[in-house]
């Protein structure tokens, strides 16, 4: 070997450790390039450092091969004609064989040996540096979300759409948590403290976000005067809280929209038994006041559309599997209404007397108000337990 090949590993000496461990190796070189007092991370230079030395290794594989070409071929050559002579006269021809022998060890599996070390480091020096660079992508949404929440002007409560912004920023992170916790430990990214250490912050944020807008959701749902598609800040809390957990977004909604109106309005229904003559009234205003609700909803929700151009209320419908939000909560008021009549008819009391003798003219007062037959069915069936 040549004073040039024998020196072909120095500067690798770190890569070719038997206990190298590039999760180490990496934070060294992240804290070597910083240093402790930088306030700022900079990532470019330790991977610009890295492919310094991935080209380095490459170029000096290929001088091994190339240099050595034509001493390969010459002693694989050798190798098969000495393989007869040691079998032949293997004992008296030692002592001659040693010496060529100690040549092809120098010139060939010497090489071979430091060209495989060569590979190693570079395989480790791929590994350091794919780690840095998913590192890197990581940095950058944190970045970019610490500067949304932290900006003057950021609230939940605006009509700009930072607050979808933020729901994508901290969902895209949640993704590369839940891919790396899958992965090879050695080489995913919560091996790097920094970003390990972060998970359990951006957990308490994105759980702080995902209150915020479902506060905003529930308070903007209970006036009528919010239900217009003009309310930017109510759609983009719908879209970001989507984004962030479709589960609450899904419970939130309901309790918001139909479970509330379902109860408010069975209240009233309910109290309504115990006058009969003032029932048609207040079923006309349960009816009108209902309509006029959805309507808003069902206007708003189909003219708001979320990133894959899906309208908010073709992704509710989908949920629920129906085709009219409407449908759906008188379905759920009947049920709840039924029930409250068999309670009452069941105590056998001066109400349920009174409501027995109304009864026919509740009856038709229902089939006359409500066009609808799938709506005027199930009043109707509800009715049915004071005659039975």
């Amino acid at each position: 070997m040549t004073t040039a090949t024998s020196n072909v590993l120095e500067d690798f000496e770190a890569f070719l450790e038997p206990d190298f461990d590039p999760i180490h190796f990496a934070n060294e070189l992240l804290l070597g390039t910083n240093g402790s007092d930088n306030t700022e991370l900079d990532l470019a230079t330790p991977i610009k450092k890295l492919k310094f030395d991935v080209d380095e290794c490459n170029k000096r594989m290929s001088s091994i091969a190339s240099n050595n070409y034509e001493d390969l071929v010459i002693n694989f050559s050798t190798i098969e004609n000495l393989q007869s002579i040691l079998i032949d006269q293997i004992n008296p021809q030692l002592e001659r064989i040693n010496a060529p022998f100690n040549r092809i060890k120098q010139e060939i599996i010497q090489p071979y040996d430091e060209a495989v070390k060569l590979n190693n480091a570079l395989k480790r020096i791929h590994q350091t540096l794919n780690l840095l660079r998913s590192a890197s992508f990581f940095i950058v949404l944190v970045q970019q979300l610490e500067e949304l929440e932290q900006g003057d002007n950021f609230s939940v409560d605006d009509s700009h759409g930072d607050v979808v912004r933020l729901a994508k920023l901290h969902s895209q992170i949640r993704q590369l948590y839940q891919s790396a916790s899958g992965e090879d430990t050695s080489t995913h990214i919560l091996s790097v403290k920094l970003i390990r250490d972060y998970q359990g912050i951006e957990a308490a944020r994105r759980a702080s976000l995902i209150n915020q807008c479902s506060q905003l959701i529930n308070n903007e749902f209970s006036h009528l005067t919010s239900l217009h598609p003009g309310n930017r800040k109510l759609n983009n809390n719908l879209q970001a809280l989507y984004i962030l957990d479709p589960n609450e977004f899904f419970l939130i909604f309901d309790k918001a929209t139909i479970t509330r109106q379902v109860t408010i309005n069975v209240n009233l229904l309910s109290r309504a038994l115990q006058s009969p003559r003032n029932f048609t009234t207040i079923v006309k205003e349960v009816k009108d006041t209902s309509q006029e609700y959805f309507e808003k909803l069902n206007a708003i929700l189909s003219g708001w559309k979320m990133d894959d151009d899906q309208t908010i209320l073709h992704v509710v419908l989908t949920h629920y599997k129906v085709e009219l939000l409407y449908a759906l909560y008188w379905s759920k008021l009947n049920h709840k209404f039924k029930k409250n009549i068999a309670s009452t008819m069941a105590r056998v009391g001066p109400i349920a007397k009174n409501l027995k003798v109304y009864y026919e003219g509740l009856k038709n007062a229902v089939s006359e108000m409500f066009t609808t037959e799938y709506e005027k069915r199930l009043i109707l069936d509800s009715l049915s337990l004071i005659n039975r």
